[in-house]
């Protein structure tokens, strides 16, 4: 009997990477060439940038990244189209990356809990994709389990979840099955993007009678503000 279901992010929860995400938009079909200074607008600045198929890829930092899903959310229409590069979300760099200790620590407290769960679920991907620059394939599921038991921690494989897809939904459909499947008295679910915990609070009207579901935002590495249904 699972009583207790608990949910991480990987990037900027978990650990902090230098990942980043390319993100260009096109405007009637035509790139957008007022993008960049969307961007900057918006305290949004790219460490990069490239071309390709005649459109400009800006490189955000993932906590950017997460930034820019907010502001985008509205912007986007039949007219306006965003198109993303997540080559460099592939794999985890073991080198540049560095665990975030205090949630990490939770995590593994997570693990020694009685009748509990531990899963992690990743808005990468784990499946071969065609990237602006060519075909990838990623390694993030082996690559994100190896990284946290490097730091101790227990997570095998079975245990990650690299949904590959930016979308929030994408993230509250695993813990949705898993609710189903275990049927949990509690969820608790870390994350630094608060479209994702808005995402997962919109479980609560799915069920009522369900779970207590307890979202924590992530910022600098550190359990923040809570809310709780």
């Amino acid at each position: 009997m699972t009583e207790y279901l608990f949910v991480f992010d990987f990037d900027d929860t978990l650990a902090e990477t230098i990942a980043t995400i390319g993100v260009a938009r096109t405007s009637n079909g035509k790139n957008d060439t007022l993008f960049r200074q969307w961007l900057i607008e918006h305290d949004l600045f790219p460490v990069s940038e490239e071309k390709a198929d005649g459109l400009v890829y800006y490189y955000l930092t993932s906590e950017d990244f997460a930034t820019y899903q907010k502001f985008a959310s509205n912007e986007i229409s039949d007219n306006t189209v965003e198109h993303f590069d997540f080559s460099d979300t592939s794999g985890v760099n073991k080198t540049t990356s560095k665990e975030n200790t205090e949630i990490v620590k939770i995590l593994k407290r997570a693990e020694g809990t009685k009748n509990s769960r531990v899963i992690i679920v990743t808005a990468r991907g784990n499946s071969e994709f065609n990237s602006p620059f060519g075909k990838v394939t990623p390694t993030n599921r082996d690559d994100i389990s190896n990284f946290l038991k490097s730091t101790g921690a227990e997570v095998n494989g079975n245990q990650v979840f690299p949904v590959g897809s930016s979308d929030p939904e994408a993230k509250a459909r695993i813990v949705r099955r898993y609710i189903d499947a275990l049927n949990p008295k509690v969820v608790y679910f870390y994350d630094d993007n608060d479209l994702n915990i808005e995402a997962i609070h919109q479980l609560c009207d799915e069920y009522k009678n369900g779970p207590n579901i307890i979202t924590y935002k992530v910022k600098q590495g550190l359990p923040g503000e809570s809310k709780e249904c």
